[in-house]
This record gives C-alpha cells, structure tokens and sequence, in this order.
C-alpha cells in the first residue's frame, strides 16, 4: 500500500477516499449525460435503474480496489489535469479554506470546479499511515471538506428551492435555467453599455446646455445693443423728416437701379450698331447706298452757294422717314423735317410687328434715316435690307440728336 510522506506528495486512491467524498466527486464531475456514456464504457449493466441509484452503484465499486476504479481515477485525474500544477502550488490548506469560504480566498480559486479541489484535496493531503494504522490526518482533511460542503450544500438547496418557487414555468432544468442566467448577464452587459452610452450623453448635454446658456446671455446682450442703435436711428429718422424720408430713398433707389440698367442697355445697343456702322458703310459704298454725308438721290447736283431758306424747298414733296431715335423727341423730327417741306414718318425702331412692318415704311418713303446710337439691331440690319432691296437712300446717323438729322437734312438739300 503506498504511503504518504506527510510533505503533500503522496497520493491517495480513490478507495482510500471517505464513501462521502467519493460520492461528492462523481456527482459533481459527471452529469446525467456524462455518467450514462460512462457506465457504458465500463460495460456495467444497470438495466433500468434511476439516476441516484446508479451514483451508488458506482460509489460502491469505487470504494474497493479494482480495475473499474483505476479506471475512473484516471478519468477524473485527466479530466481535471488542467488544473494540477496551479492546485498542487496553492496547496490543501488553502483549498479547505476556500470551500470553508474564508476571506480573502475567492480569487485565487475563481475559475477552478468545486469537483476539481474536492478531488485534489483529498488525492494530495498530508496524511501519516502504516500498515496498522488508521488515516487520522487524512481522514480529518475529509471531514472537515465535508462539513463545509454541507453548509453550502444546505445554501444551494435553499436557494434552488427559493427559485423554482419564483422562476416561469418555461423553465424545467438546471440547462434551462444556466441559460436563463446568461441571457440575464448578456442584457444586463447591454444595458450597462447603455447606461454609460446615456452617462456619457447626459454629460454631453450638460455641457451643451452650458453652451447655449453662454451663448444666451451674449444674444440678450447683443439685443439690447441693438434696440440702443434702433433707438438712435429711429430719432435720427425723425430729425431727417420721418417715415417718409425713408419711402423717398427707396423710391430714388429704385429709379438709379432702373436707370442703370437702362444705360447699360443701351451701350450694349450703341457697341452692336457701331460695329454694324462700321462694318456696313464700307460694303454699302461699294453697292452704290450712300452713308452721311453721300445720298443716293435722284437729285441734280448744285455747286453753287445756296441760302439756307432756299435750300429748305429743295426737298419739298420728298418723303421722309426717320426709324429709331429718341421717341421723346418724335415732335422735334417732324417739325425739322416739316420745315424742309418733307412729309415725315416716324418710326420706334421696335421689331414687335417684324420685317413687314420696316419694309412698308421704306416702301412709303423716298429717303429712310435710321441713327445707330439709339436703335436696335434688328431695326437697323431690316432698314438695310429693304433699302437695298427697292433701291431706297438710307443714311445711319452716328447720333439720334437734332443737330444730326439738320445737319443731313442740309446737305441732302443743298446736293440736289
């Protein structure tokens, strides 16, 4: 028989283990499933028999040597050898201690299995035997595991009993309720997420909410700047003539605004008909029209120095049309062309009517005037055509003013 060495290196067989403690091991190292497998493996035929009695039958092989007990040994050797050397380094001291819930001891033995330090602290205890000699030492480790095993024991029944009075019927086995409990953990991790998720944005807010205070007291003072600066300038206002200096502003704004953008336009219109000026006058004078100061008129000429009154009645019956120009000044082209004795006919310049309309005022009319400074393009490449179609005199004024058209009216006068 092996003999221990009272040093914590000899080892005990599992037959030389208290019935007690043998029976706490295999039933908390095996479960239904577990010993069921087992007892198949060791090819023991229990028929029919209820789980508890199978316990015992195995406890009681267990107790004697044999090669079924051997066997088992080494099953529960293996099946807790991953925690050998950290046991064996902490001793059995400490193990009773931890099982005796003594402070100080629940780290060390955190992750380790009741099973696992029943067995290595009845396997490895000091113990001083002989061949006529009780196990005193050995069997003293024993019984004081199990009186501390007892008083959990007797907690865990309470406890069990304390739950199935209070869990769902849903749940009928230890399985169901180990998953109960780690789906409890798993929201409870959640919802600690969660909470720190909303600590963090409630600090947030606060620190917003701090912001927008901040910003608050610069708005209301800002407010009051500002209704100090409307004060001032509502008495400026009044001091300037009141609501209706304002009216007179917006109403002379309005007026600069339109007249700008008039003037804008009508450069625009004067750089387009410049550039048709210029690039027509050359081509006309070839085709034979006359620009200025060259009508094409049937017209003898006269190299005598006529009387400005007598030259007046040299286009008496001469039809006249002036298109474009200033339309304010329409009176003013028709009595200048009146006093030369000329029938006259004005036209705007506007194209809403289209070619036709052009074509039957050059149709009408022995001589067309059409100024490039004030007058549109269409207006003037219209006048141009016709005139050149029918074989009209046109002249394009460089200025819509009267001095201008006198001035043609003049010479158109004094050449026939």
């Amino acid at each position: 028989m092996e003999k221990g060495s009272g040093d914590g290196k000899g080892k005990r067989r599992i037959w030389e283990f208290q019935s007690y403690t043998i029976s706490r091991i295999l039933g908390l190292s095996f479960d239904e499933r577990e010993l069921r497998r087992l007892v198949k493996d060791l090819k023991l035929d229990y028929g029919n028999s209820a789980l508890p009695e199978m316990y015992q039958h195995l406890a009681q092989i267990c107790r004697t040597p044999s090669s079924i007990a051997k066997r088992v040994e080494k099953i529960l050797d293996k099946q807790f050898a991953s925690h050998k050397k950290e046991l064996a380094a902490l001793g059995t001291q400490k193990i009773c201690a931890f099982l005796e819930r003594e402070n100080g001891t629940e780290v060390a033995f955190k992750n380790v299995s009741i099973a696992a330090l029943i067995w290595f602290a009845a396997r490895n205890g000091d113990v001083t035997r002989n061949e006529c000699e009780k196990d005193t030492k050995s069997g003293e480790l024993e019984a004081r595991i199990s009186t501390a095993l007892q008083l959990q024991e007797h907690q865990a029944l309470r406890f069990y009993d304390e739950l199935i009075h209070n869990l769902p019927e849903s749940i009928g086995n230890a399985a169901d309720l180990i998953k109960a409990f780690n789906n409890s953990f798993e929201s409870n991790v959640k919802l600690q997420r969660r909470c720190e998720r909303l600590e963090q944005k409630k600090e947030e807010l606060i620190l917003e909410r701090e912001t927008i205070k901040g910003d608050k007291v610069r708005l209301v003072h800002d407010l009051d700047e500002q209704k100090r600066l409307n004060g001032q300038l509502a008495r400026r206002v009044d001091e300037q003539g009141g609501e209706t200096a304002f009216e007179e502003v917006n109403a002379m704004k309005s007026e600069i605004e339109f007249f700008r953008d008039e003037i804008k336009r009508l450069n625009r219109e004067n750089t387009d008909l410049m550039k048709i000026y210029t690039s027509e006058s050359d081509s006309m004078q070839r085709g034979g029209m006359n620009i200025g100061m060259e009508p094409k008129f049937a017209c003898p000429a006269c190299n005598c120095k006529k009387d400005p009154s007598e030259m007046r009645t040299q286009l008496k019956d001469v039809s006249v049309a002036y298109v474009g120009g200033v339309e304010s000044l329409e009176s003013s082209y028709t009595e200048l062309a009146k006093s030369f004795g000329c029938p006259f006919c004005y036209h705007g310049g506007h194209c809403e009517r289209g070619k036709r309309e052009i074509e039957g005022i050059v149709e009408r009319n022995d001589v067309i005037f059409c100024p490039v400074d004030i007058n549109s393009h269409n207006a003037c490449r219209m006048v141009k055509e016709a005139c050149k179609l029918r074989d009209k005199p046109c002249y394009f004024l460089r200025s819509s003013g009267l001095t201008a058209f006198k001035k043609t009216l003049l010479n158109l006068a004094a050449e026939c």
